[in-house]
């Protein structure tokens, strides 16, 4: 008996001990089974502006919240509501853990937004201009107007343009953009629907657009814009943060830099230095008055690679209308029996004039580009005609391998050397410096031996001072070809050759021949 009520005892125990440790494990168990049933494998924390949100499954859930957040605070205001937003989101490595879904978290993010545009009431609506990485902030769209206004008003003198800020959304954030407008071409445009809507005449509002036509054909300035990226966002500040007007304007239209000057090298033209400041051929022009395309630049010139350039450039399209001299393309004659070194002019020609509209764009009142638009030719050019001859002018090599120069062409002990000598051993092999027929080919006063070879554009070639000739008149030889051995005969102060080029009958440097 005693034996029995102990051993139903410790059943009992043992029974209770199990049914505790696995209610726990269900405990702990359950919230992880339920997350990963609806498939919600991630815990990620965000904090808004400081201010714990709650949990998602993901982060894509709290980055559309706060958009829609956002874009509920701005929808109850007439006006952009600039709200600062600090989001950070921390990945959790957790098993239990509530998630919130998109609409609580959206929820919630209100609120805190909402709170925010609350304590921006106790400061002064203020307006950020961006332009690239500069930054300047004023207190008014009209303030902003005028600022752009000033800036492109120094390149639109008779105010045709006018700027207009047009809001624009990305991403649920909300700012400005500059644009520019023509107020008379809007006036033209709201008259035109006006007077289709009061039944005027065919013909009356046919003249109209005829007019309008011209109008828009006619030269002069076609559209002005900014050559930088400009957004303007609406914001909430202290006082001390706003700019001055006219500081403003002063930062942002004043110059910033000094002109560089780059002074022309060897080699130099204006294209390569365009090319090195990575520039247009127009835009070296107009930092260069006086300049053009056709100019000859010379070593130790300066040219003005950059100038001074303000925070926000302006650029205008402006159509013009000119007339130009113009030359026609010139004409040639081909010769076959001519070098191609050989030219003759059988016509001059004569110059013509043109008409041309072109498309002339400006950045900060200097030329960037040209197009043209049309040309009409108002006196024909008759063109320059010139006779080019054909024929591959010979080449002249030297005349032996090796050898030491000793003497060049021109005055020598009181009188003219008419070649180029080069030492050498005696019986070194002489080549023809050019192909040709020999036409001298023994002795020759105080040249000694002496070849003398006749090419076939006029020109000679006269070897001297030989030790032996190899040819005889009367030879054709080619570029090459072996026509005596060096020596020392005649007048002449050790083994040598001399080499002459003979050109019309007269002794020419050699040098300015040879290849």
């Amino acid at each position: 008996m005693f034996n029995h009520t102990k051993y139903r005892k410790k059943i009992r125990i043992t029974y209770i001990a199990s049914a505790t440790a696995i209610g726990f494990a269900m405990l702990v168990a359950f919230p992880w089974m339920h997350t990963h049933a609806k498939g919600m494998g991630g815990y990620y924390v965000a904090t808004l502006n400081g201010v714990e949100i709650g949990s998602a499954s993901n982060e894509s859930d709290i980055q559309d919240a706060l958009k829609a957040a956002r874009l509920r605070v701005n929808s109850e205001s007439d006006e952009m509501v600039y709200i600062e937003q600090n989001l950070d989101i921390k990945a959790e490595d957790r098993i239990t853990g509530k998630r919130m879904d998109e609409k609580q978290l959206e929820d919630k993010m209100y609120k805190t937004l909402k709170s925010e545009t609350a304590q921006n009431d106790d400061k002064q609506k203020a307006y950020v201009v961006n332009i690239n990485d500069f930054t300047v902030t004023l207190g008014s769209e009209e303030e902003v107007i005028k600022l752009l206004s000033a800036a492109k008003s120094q390149y639109d003198a008779d105010n045709k343009f006018q700027i207009g800020l047009v809001e624009e959304n990305a991403n649920a954030y909300a700012y400005l953009t500059a644009q520019t407008y023509t107020s008379q071409l809007e006036a033209k445009n709201a008259g035109m629907v006006m007077a289709s809507a009061d039944g005027v005449s065919d013909e009356t509002q046919n003249a109209a657009e005829n007019k309008e036509v011209a109008e828009d054909n006619a030269d002069g300035v076609k559209s002005v814009s900014f050559a930088e990226d400009i957004q303007v966002l609406e914001t909430y500040t202290d006082k001390s943060e706003i700019s001055d007007l006219q500081t403003a304007i002063d930062e942002v239209t004043k110059d910033k830099e000094e002109s560089q000057v780059y002074v022309v090298a060897e080699g130099d033209c204006l294209s390569s230095i365009a090319e090195k400041y990575n520039l247009y051929m127009a835009e070296i022009l107009g930092m260069n008055p006086g300049l053009t395309a056709d100019s000859v630049i010379g070593i130790g010139d300066q040219i003005t690679v950059t100038v001074p350039k303000p925070e926000l450039s302006v650029i205008v399209k402006e159509q013009q209308t000119y007339q130009e001299t113009y030359n026609a393309e010139v004409q040639y004659v081909y010769n076959d029996n001519k070098y191609t070194n050989e030219t003759t002019v059988l016509n001059e020609g004569t110059p013509g004039q043109r008409q041309v509209t072109a498309l002339v764009t400006y950045q900060n009142g200097s030329e960037t580009s040209r197009e043209i638009v049309s040309e009409s030719v108002i006196q024909e050019s008759t063109p320059r005609v010139i006779e080019q001859g054909t024929m591959v002018p010979p080449t002249f090599i030297k005349p032996l391998a090796g050898g030491t120069f000793t003497s060049g062409f021109g005055q020598r002990w009181g009188r003219q050397h008419k070649g180029i000598d080069w030492a050498c051993p005696i019986g070194t092999a002489i080549n023809a410096s050019c192909g040709g027929r020999v036409v001298r080919a023994g002795w020759f006063s105080g040249y000694g031996y002496c070849v003398e070879i006749a090419h076939s554009n006029g020109t000679h070639t006269r070897y001297g001072h030989l030790s032996k000739v190899l040819v005889s008149v009367g030879d054709t030889v080619a570029q090459g070809d072996r026509v005596a051995l060096s020596g020392n005969t005649g007048d002449s102060t050790g083994p040598h050759v001399h080499f002459e080029i003979i050109v019309g009958g007269t002794a020419v440097d050699p040098f300015s021949y040879l290849n």
